[in-house]
């Protein structure tokens, strides 16, 4: 009998072993289809390795940074379901009934993945400009400067609709806000990105009635 999986070896930046146990144990918990299994995990000093189901067809990080042409084959309408689809399965109850993690904590790392998807950029990058190093603060200043238009990854084989790229980051922007209480639920992030009719000024409108 032949098992594929892979491993992830990580490096703790001083995390305890007890919380990194508690939220390894809860991930383990969590099954969706866009999710791959988790399958064990095994800690030695400060190293770290998880292991998981072996993906045939690579991750998605592998399609977003690695080396796929001066075109990516990930369409706007196909990042949009991963999106839509990620968003549906991402909160597990099991995270906060463990007391470590919370939905507004898991609301700011979905949102780094869809900035991720948007503009095909690392979340830290140290070969970009200084400016550009955390995407977090870059998409702040590009659409400070208003040049939303400039952030879209530009291996996309297509141009996305103005609208519905304004409206995704700012729900984006939304729930990176320093304040967790500031940020919108998942359901209420759900919301925004499946009605596709609705006006831009709305969805500002009903962003910020949240709090």
């Amino acid at each position: 009998m032949i098992l594929d999986f892979c491993f992830n070896f990580l490096f703790s930046w001083g995390q305890a072993e007890k919380e990194f146990k508690v939220e390894v144990e809860a991930i383990g918990r969590v099954r969706h289809k866009n999710l791959v299994r988790l399958l064990d995990y095994c800690v030695e000093g400060s190293y770290r390795m998880l292991v998981y189901e072996y993906v045939d067809n690579g991750n998605l990080d592998q399609w977003l940074h690695g080396d796929v042409g001066d075109v990516s084959p990930l369409t706007w309408e196909i990042r949009m379901n991963i999106i839509l689809g990620t968003t549906k399965g991402y909160v597990a109850p099991e995270y906060a009934s463990m007391g470590m993690l919370n939905e507004k904590s898991d609301v700011y790392n979905f949102v780094i993945l869809i900035m991720e998807i948007i503009t095909g950029r690392c979340p830290v990058d140290y070969s970009r400009p200084q400016l550009e190093v955390n995407l977090v603060d870059w998409l702040k200043m590009m659409v400070g400067n208003r040049q939303t238009e400039e952030v879209i990854d530009p291996k996309l084989p297509e141009r996305s609709a103005s609208k519905a790229t304004k409206r995704l980051i700012l729900v984006a922007l939304r729930c990176v806000d320093p304040d967790a209480q500031k940020r919108p639920k998942m359901g209420h992030i759900i919301h925004m990105l499946e009605l596709e009719d609705l006006l831009f000024r709305d969805v500002c409108e009903y962003l910020f009635t949240l709090t």
